[in-house]
């Protein structure tokens, strides 16, 4: 059986790993089973569950860099984004932006608008500038320029994503700068912040009254040596912390408060990828909704009132950042910058009440979901959200006239 990352998706349908293209088309040939393409595994809809067929496109070899030019690469699109980093820097190039997580699968991550942080800086799809896939009626398509802003972020509902050319940016050192601050220091100062700093974003720890605070530039400086990992050794006092509540309300707050006394200023240096993205240890499942700027901070403090009025089993983090716009037609950044807020619960904890009710501010606030995260949007939310859902619609039928890639799931909100 086929599970996701934090095992809240899972699939019975048989798993196929093609070798070549050939075998891949003869795969699409088989009648009447839906396919659907899987990567990392690391998305909590579902993306993958609920086809005839999983496809596992890991075994077909192809060159992870298949030519490079200053500020251009063409690559594998199913190579990991760790594995095309350090592809990347070998060559002196680098991505001009990664999000917290570095084992997706680049067609993965530009499928869903996986993201960073930067105010000025887009999501990993937006630098895509070509594409070729395996369409649905089993053809190699090159990707049309008017086409692009479809297949950017294309849910994998367009075809099986092969090669993908992207921008990129000469390998570039940054330095990481971690403290922690009271709540209030960190609303007040975040839009301050985003300005100031190449890529900004913080942590809000429920029940401590503080949060952490990430900040990256560029530097010049010589890489300096990593600092212990202590994120996973955090979340699991977090984790302790969260249980002594039932004993007594104080001693959350008691553990929280040392613990926080003790993270000290963290101060380093590394090449670009190996600081803004890492694996994660802890499973957790996870909603995130992309804001207007403007009201992140009122629904900041409506999602801690609700965390301390209704569910104070909450203690996983809540992650803020904001990403620029882009033009692509399924973004959630769509023509302008948004403010990211991802609540989380432990894998082993019941997420739906919590979820439920953070959606509903979201929502209220003019919300965009993460499309590899929990939501519980149907096609008519999302003619709400998309102006050119019906572009995608097109393009869509013309990839995949005969919905080999369209589950049940997925045609809930994308069969007009």
């Amino acid at each position: 059986m086929w599970r996701n990352w934090s095992g809240c998706e899972s699939s019975e349908a048989a798993v196929v790993a093609p070798r070549t293209i050939e075998q891949l088309r003869e795969v699409l040939a088989a009648p009447d089973k839906v396919l659907r393409p899987v990567g990392a595994g690391h998305s909590f809809t579902p993306l993958v569950s609920g086809g005839g067929r999983i496809l596992d496109l890991s075994q077909i070899n192809t060159p992870t860099v298949l030519t490079s030019a200053p500020g251009r690469a063409r690559v594998s699109a199913n190579a990991r984004l760790h594995d095309l980093s350090a592809a990347l820097q070998a060559k002196g190039q680098g991505f001009r932006n990664l999000g917290d997580i570095n084992v997706q699968t680049l067609a993965g991550a530009m499928s869903t608008a996986t993201h960073g942080t930067g105010r000025d800086l887009p999501s990993i799809a937006a630098e895509m500038t070509g594409a070729r896939l395996l369409s649905g009626s089993g053809e190699l398509v090159e990707i049309a320029a008017e086409d692009l802003p479809g297949v950017q972020v294309g849910l994998g509902l367009l075809g099986i994503l092969l090669e993908i050319e992207l921008n990129t940016v000469p390998a570039f050192n940054l330095r990481r700068r971690v403290g922690v601050r009271p709540f209030e220091v960190l609303l007040e100062q975040m839009h301050g912040n985003w300005s100031a700093h190449r890529c900004f974003e913080f942590f809000l720890l429920p029940h401590s009254g503080k949060g952490v605070q990430i900040s990256h530039d560029v530097t010049e400086a010589a890489p300096s040596k990593p600092p212990l990992d202590l994120d996973a050794l955090g979340l699991q006092v977090m984790k302790v912390a969260s249980a002594l509540r039932h004993l007594h309300p104080k001693a959350q707050r008691g553990v929280l408060a040392l613990m926080l006394k003790l993270q000290g200023e963290e101060d380093y240096v590394g090449e670009s990828w190996r600081v803004l993205s890492s694996t994660r240890a802890m499973r957790f499942n996870e909603m995130e909704y992309h804001l207007p700027p403007d009201v992140a901070e009122p629904v900041l403090r409506d999602i801690i009132a609700l965390i301390e009025r209704r569910h104070p089993d909450v203690w996983f983090p809540i992650e803020v950042r904001q990403t620029a716009g882009d033009t692509a037609w399924l973004s959630p950044f769509q023509h302008g910058r948004r403010v990211s807020v991802a609540v989380h619960m432990h894998g082993g904890q019941d997420y739906t009440g919590f979820f439920h009710d953070c959606e509903a501010i979201f929502r209220s606030a003019g919300g965009r979901p993460h499309w590899g995260k929990l939501h519980s949007l149907q096609r008519r939310d999302l003619e709400d959200l998309y102006p050119d859902l019906g572009k995608f619609d097109a393009l869509r039928a013309r990839l995949d006239p005969k919905d080999r890639f369209l589950s049940p799931a997925l045609a809930r909100m994308f069969r007009p």
